[in-house]
């Protein structure tokens, strides 16, 4: 087994085709002890795709989207699965004004960093192939669910398919969630245009605010009555850890330069 080799596809795929070889005479040569520090590096780069090597300005602008598409769908997943299956929770905050600000944030902030189809008959036709072939089972699966739930047939199925009914739902959303994720990083330039900058910076700090808002509301609301609640304190904790992810990309991108 070649360990080596294993460590080096860690690296994103940028830092692979680029000093691939290097990379793997560097871990051979820095022996077990330089793993701990090695695979703390290879963490940090996936949080910083920005200063990965690049082609252009546009293919960094790129994935910096990506990655605030990937950490927004994370922290709006976490935030809507634990409102879900915890009722009393989701009755105390899931329709109230700071949870609906949040919502519409986070619309906000992806329609600014989302890159746009170019307005031409090819590019409209390859950007609607692939949305259609990403989200044809996150569609199938949660589609099913929702007819099984609104025709009565969830309730009349037996009691070891209403788990899997569920299961189907939320990993539709999961799934949906990924795919938005890897469509925009499988579109190139010659089909979408990247966000401006400065439009990158302000979703940026939008999307921020989003996600970082739901943390101290859960947080808040799993010390009600004196008790704590375990699934709502780690999750608005986890938030409140996945949220630094935005400032490293805000500085990334603010140094950004035309040559880049």
């Amino acid at each position: 087994m070649n360990i080596a080799r294993m460590l080096v596809r860690l690296y994103p795929a940028a830092f692979r085709s680029r000093w691939g070889p290097a990379l793997e005479h560097e871990i051979r040569a820095g022996g077990w002890r330089a793993w701990p520090n090695l695979l703390a590096g290879i963490a940090d780069m996936w949080l910083h795709p920005v200063v990965w090597p690049a082609e252009s300005r546009a293919q960094r602008c790129r994935r910096a989207a990506t990655m605030a598409v990937a950490v927004s769908a994370v922290c709006w997943f976490v935030t809507h699965a634990v409102m879900e299956l915890h009722a009393p929770l989701s009755a105390r905050i899931a329709g109230s004004w700071p949870m609906s600000v949040c919502s519409l944030l986070m619309l906000l902030g992806l329609a600014l960093v989302a890159p746009r189809p170019r307005m031409t008959r090819i590019a409209m036709i390859a950007v609607v192939r692939c949305a259609a072939a990403r989200f044809a089972v996150p569609v199938t699966l949660g589609a099913g669910a929702v007819v099984c739930v609104h025709t009565g047939a969830s309730a009349a199925a037996p009691t070891p398919l209403r788990p899997a009914l569920f299961a189907c739902w939320w990993t539709a959303l999961a799934l949906a969630a990924i795919q938005s994720c890897r469509i925009i990083a499988a579109l190139g330039q010659a089909v979408v245009v990247p966000p401006r900058p400065g439009n990158l910076r302000l979703g940026l700090w939008i999307l921020a605010a989003a996600v970082t808002a739901p943390g101290p509301i859960l947080l808040r609301a799993s010390t009600t009555n004196g008790h704590l609640d375990l699934l709502s304190a780690v999750s608005g904790a986890g938030l409140l850890v996945l949220a630094p992810a935005f400032a490293g990309t805000l500085r990334d991108v603010r140094h950004l330069t035309p040559a880049d």
